[in-house]
């Protein structure tokens, strides 16, 4: 298991974020702590997730997803507990 970050930009026209939530929420375990910034627990490699999300978003665009470790800081973050959870998979 890993940490994996995501996050996007969409742009105008479109911004339809159904399909990149629909996505997201279908990994088990995962939080949503900022806008547009979402963490999930997975086995899933970066590119996977990355050309799923390409697929559902427009050509203007932008995402990133990339592996965290386990060295991290937060200040009022919503998933800092999701975060420091027991045997989360870093």
């Amino acid at each position: 298991m890993a940490v994996v970050l995501v996050t996007y930009d969409l742009k105008q026209p479109g911004r339809d974020y159904a399909p990149v939530h629909a996505y997201l929420k279908t990994f088990p375990d995962w939080c949503k702590g900022l806008e547009s910034v979402w963490l999930l627990e997975t086995t899933t490699s970066t590119s996977i997730i990355r050309d799923k999300l390409k697929a559902l978003v427009d050509s203007n665009d932008k995402v990133f997803v990339v592996r965290l470790q386990q060295d991290w800081g937060s200040f009022n973050y919503g998933c800092a507990d999701w975060l420091n959870k027991p045997g989360r998979g870093w």
